[in-house]
């Protein structure tokens, strides 16, 4: 088990909570991490960081926020359960499936006031 930011309502705290690799079928996986992906960015960076489920310091994921307008998650979320079948919070994963894999679009107004309820930098 591994200790990580865990997707959460827009304007709930965001909490750590312990997650397990291989929790997910592949193509339960595979699903779920293309939604996870093709979400609205909140906040994008180019940069990546080490992996929490690899031992090799080769492996690294994405930074950035997402959101499908209910939930936010850190984009890494895609990369746990692309490469290591993590399965999310089982609510957040029963919201996805309500949604049938499909996030919705999300106007710019929309993210930033996300990215506001979520306390994170605005653009000037």
């Amino acid at each position: 088990m591994t200790m990580i930011p865990a997707p959460h309502r827009i304007g709930e705290p965001q909490l750590e909570a312990d997650f397990a690799p291989g929790t997910l079928d592949e193509e339960m996986a595979d699903r779920l991490s293309g939604f996870l992906e093709e979400a609205e960015p909140v906040l994008f960076s180019p940069g990546t960081v080490p992996d929490p489920f690899s031992d090799s310091s080769d492996m690294h994921v994405r930074v950035g926020i997402m959101t499908d307008g209910t939930w936010v998650w850190q984009l890494a979320w895609s990369d746990y359960v692309k490469y290591h079948r993590v399965a999310p919070p089982r609510e957040f994963l029963d919201h996805i499936i309500s949604r049938k894999f499909t996030a919705p679009e999300l106007t710019i107004e929309q993210t930033l006031e996300i990215a506001e309820a979520e306390g994170l930098p605005l653009p000037e």
